[in-house]
């Protein structure tokens, strides 16, 4: 029998990559030379800080003095994130091999002297890190000039994510950055809004992804979009959100003038004057959504919605979607979307979504039955049920037989008052009817990885339970990365 010291060490890497927490790719870092020239650059793909860890900001500062005193360890970095908890729209995925830093707290409330030395700290550690492609700073007030300056001069950066709090950097520095293929603004300012016309032009040839989130900023316009529109050309994906002054016209604007159309796209907490009907028109005669394979959808209880929900079929109607999100402004769960939708949106796109999320609406037992049924690539599914409800819908989710990542929101307020199991024994519930293929599973706000343990019988015959565990991915939770404006 071979034992392990006599694999050939070319398959390290591909072993190692199946170890997800930190602290045991760590101790594969200790075993010998060998194992921590692989285990090193795994640790420092991923390195993340959050703000709920036990004196994290004392460990932002010694992340930050590693990667500035020890640029061998910096070289590995390929991805740089620092921020409060980022909140994101649309589906996220996290490729096994990304290398990503997430700090997400910082330290503000210091000395003038310990500030301006966390800040050469910064500088330096970000100047090494020369192999950067990625790099997230969204903490409000966090982010100065020399950060930046220092992010210039990376010549393999392509993504910025920043915060669009200008208080403490210059937002002419941003127009050096004229690479790059991904950009996301968060709260943007009025500053950086006036010079982000003058940015797009830059760097708007290699663009292909444009993220501006505020909570409820007027200074993002139809107008404004419609400015951007002629650089956005080549852009692949577009995330608009909590943008009231926004309408149909300008996104229909950005929509239009792009050559090979959009894969992905997120209109959430926009103007209310938004028109479906118009929008669809644009989108049609241009053929905007050709190759559309993901969109977010906001609804508003105002709204016709027989109309809206026939307006939205024929946009998506020669769309390859594999992601359909949509969520509800309305507090109550009752968003009184017909059966007929759903029914629609499985039927045209069925064999290839993958994920379908619905957030604060409840979906009628027929109308799940129609998702899990007609969805056969269904991997991933967010819903929201009663709890009374969970029985009959358990049997439907089994009917998903390729389903990985199931999560159920349970309504805040209910008319049924009666006590219920706890989340952890409904979901073992749940878990024991569901296909074998699931391997997350979460109520409300809690999260478990599903684990099976096999079991021998009086006749030793082999059987399997499943049961539910902590999380092994250090990831946050997906109920955790998604805003609504």
């Amino acid at each position: 029998m071979a034992h392990f010291l006599e694999l050939p060490v070319e398959l390290l890497p591909i072993i190692f990559d199946f170890v997800l927490r930190p602290e045991h790719i760590s101790k594969l870092c200790l075993v010998d030379k060998t194992f921590n020239k692989f285990a090193t650059p795994l640790l420092y793909r991923r390195v993340f800080i959050f703000a709920w860890y036990k004196e994290a900001k004392t460990k932002v500062i010694l992340l930050f003095r590693t990667l500035s005193k020890c640029p061998h360890l910096a070289r590995h970095v390929e991805k740089l994130g620092e921020s409060s908890l980022i909140c994101f729209a649309t589906p996220i995925s996290h490729s096994t091999r990304a290398v990503l830093v997430e700090i997400r707290d910082f330290p503000k409330a210091l000395s003038a002297q310990c500030h301006s030395e966390l800040l050469q700290l910064c500088t330096e550690g970000v100047r090494n890190c020369v192999n950067l492609r990625s790099c997230t700073w969204t903490r409000d007030g966090s982010l100065h000039s020399c950060v930046l300056e220092s992010l210039g001069s990376c010549p393999q950066l392509h993504e910025l994510e920043i915060n669009g709090n200008d208080s403490e950097y210059n937002p002419t520095l941003l127009t050096q950055f004229s690479r790059l293929s991904k950009i996301s603004l968060i709260m943007p300012s009025a500053r950086v809004l006036d010079i982000f016309p003058t940015w797009i032009s830059v760097t708007g040839e290699t663009l292909r992804s444009l993220t501006i989130i505020c909570k409820a900023s007027t200074l993002v316009t139809d107008a404004f979009l419609a400015h951007l529109a002629s650089n956005l050309q080549g852009l692949e994906y577009l995330y608009i959100i909590g943008c009231p002054r926004v309408t149909h016209l300008g996104i229909g604007a950005v929509a239009s003038a792009n050559r090979s159309g959009l894969i992905g796209i997120s209109v959430e907490g926009l103007s209310q004057a938004f028109d479906m009907s118009a929008f669809k028109a644009t989108c049609l005669r241009t053929m905007a959504f050709r190759r559309l394979r993901a969109i977010t959808l906001t609804v508003y209880i105002h709204m016709p919605l027989d109309k809206w929900t026939r307006d939205v079929g024929d946009l998506l109607s020669s769309a390859p979607l594999e992601t359909f999100s949509i969520y509800s402004t309305n507090t109550a769960i009752w968003t009184p979307i017909p059966d007929e939708f759903w029914k629609n949106i499985t039927a045209n796109h069925g064999q290839r979504l993958k994920r379908f999320s619905v957030h604060r609406m409840q979906l009628s037992l027929a109308a799940l039955e129609a998702i899990c049924s007609q969805c056969p690539l269904l991997e991933q599914l967010f819903i929201v049920a009663e709890q009374r409800e969970l029985d009959a819908a358990a049997h439907l989710f089994a009917l998903a037989r390729n389903l990985r990542t199931l999560h159920i929101n349970f309504p805040l307020a209910t008319s049924d008052s009666s006590v219920v199991s706890p989340p952890m024994e409904m979901a073992v519930s749940i878990v024991s009817v569901c296909s074998p293929t699931l391997v997350h599973i979460g109520c409300n706000t809690r999260v478990w990885q599903v684990k099976k343990t096999v079991h021998e019988d009086e006749n030793g015959e082999q059987y399997v339970i499943p049961t539910l565990a902590p999380q092994e991915n250090p990831d946050i939770p997906e109920q955790f990365l998604v805003i609504r404006a």
